[in-house]
């Protein structure tokens, strides 16, 4: 069987692998930077790998990019893509007549006896992506050599050799540095903007879809502000795009800060306008209404305008049925690797004061990590695409949802409302 050639050959090459015997499956360890991904080859591909000779158990994953490289083969790998879509090769180049008749397009670098080009990703990566564990259940894909190599044509990839790559850290520095200005040379040129495409990250948060067995629609009488729908379903079109995600879901809620964050000097205000001693003439009554609204504007920081709005429009019995509603949600968010992305972690069975508290401080702790601003302890740390900790950010992006729910929600109008 092919299965125990390639467990065989795992052996020789000291690679960790494990037989899944009851489903004749083989589990391979593949190197990634300081850990590792499963990847999971069945019979059919296990075959095909042999009868082609494949040397995939020679390379190793690029954190944070679709990248592979190998010491053995001096190569490193990494597809690019356009947004939302794969670039194809054969389709962009078809009448490119540099490109050579072996579908590739060869692109000079400064480096003696390196080569660079671009093509349709090799077998081994193509291998190593289709069968990569991505934590959950697959759709069966037939591994028909006809329907493999199809599936390889859908990808390009950026190759270079003879650059004496040695480690993992060396492989991702060519990535970040020759590959990243050939895609900006790319766009320059073409005003295509080919990218390199990052590590893809699987939602931990799973769609409830029992809900749509009994759902059952109300009569619909409130009216949202068209803008902040707008930002609203921005958010929710950038699948793939976490950081961008974020910042759209965090103006949802920007957008109302005039409004909350002057209320309670409104309040003030009205009361004083409503009390029969109020003299309009009276030089010392105006100063009092002016006082108000200049102290209010003066401790208007941008912190403590998203406290005032999640204090008026967050309800924090639901905010702590959310939490709770889904274990794993509840222990991420007090768990280690919620302080990667923020120092300030939520514990659901705090107060109400300090739940509403942690809440509002880590979602504008992450959002200065996005933009790169001051927070309000100092020079944060920028958060971006290719950033380790954007990989747990699924569970936040699932707060800010429900955040921009409960703001939208609260700031919406009857319908017949002028």
């Amino acid at each position: 069987m092919s299965i125990e050639a390639i467990s065989t050959n795992c052996a020789t090459k000291s690679v960790e692998c494990e037989r899944v015997t009851a489903r004749n499956l083989l589990r391979i360890k593949i190197p990634k930077a300081r850990g590792f991904k499963y990847i999971t080859l069945n019979e059919e591909i296990s075959q095909l790998a042999v009868e082609r000779d494949l040397n995939f158990l020679d390379y190793r994953y690029v954190e944070g990019y679709e990248a592979i490289w190998s010491k053995e083969h001096d190569v490193i790998e990494c597809e690019v893509e356009l947004p939302q879509e794969s670039f194809q090769f054969e389709h962009m180049f078809r009448n490119n007549e540099d490109a050579s008749e072996a579908g590739k397009l060869y692109i000079d670098t400064h480096l003696p006896d390196v080569t660079v080009e671009l093509s349709e990703v090799t077998d081994e990566f193509n291998l190593l992506d289709l069968c990569k564990d991505i934590g959950r259940p697959r759709p069966s894909i037939s591994m028909r050599a006809s329907r493999f190599d199809r599936r390889k044509s859908w990808s390009t990839s950026l190759k270079i050799t003879g650059i004496n790559v040695s480690n993992h850290d060396e492989a991702k520095e060519v990535i970040e540095t020759i590959f990243a200005s050939i895609c900006f040379q790319f766009d320059c040129k073409t005003s295509i903007p080919l990218m390199l495409a990052v590590e893809h990250n699987y939602s931990r948060e799973k769609t409830d879809t029992s809900q749509m067995e009994n759902l059952k629609l109300t009569a619909v009488n409130q009216k949202y502000d068209n803008e902040v729908l707008s930002l609203y379903w921005y958010a929710q079109s950038a699948v793939g795009m976490p950081l961008l995600q974020y910042l759209a879901l965090y103006q949802v809620i920007e957008f109302y800060y005039p409004i909350y964050s002057e209320l309670a000097a409104q309040k003030k205000v009205a009361n004083i306008l409503k009390d029969p001693c109020f003299n309009s003439h009276s030089e010392k009554d105006i100063a009092r209404i002016f006082n108000i609204v200049k102290s209010a504007s003066s401790t208007r920081s941008e912190l403590s305008q998203l406290e005032a709005t999640f204090k008026e429009c967050i309800d924090l019995s639901l905010l702590r049925d959310w939490l709770k509603s889904e274990t794993k949600r509840d222990e991420y968010f007090r768990s280690k690797n919620a302080i990667k992305l923020s120092e300030y972690k939520i514990n659901s069975n705090a107060d109400d004061e300090d739940l509403l508290r942690q809440v509002w401080q880590r979602f504008y702790n992450i959002r200065c990590r996005i933009v790169h601003t001051k927070g309000a302890e100092g020079e944060l740390e920028v958060l971006h695409p290719q950033s380790k900790e954007v990989k747990y950010l699924d569970y936040d992006i699932g707060l800010a949802n429900f955040l921009a729910h409960r703001v939208l929600i609260s700031s919406s109008k009857p319908i017949n409302a002028t």
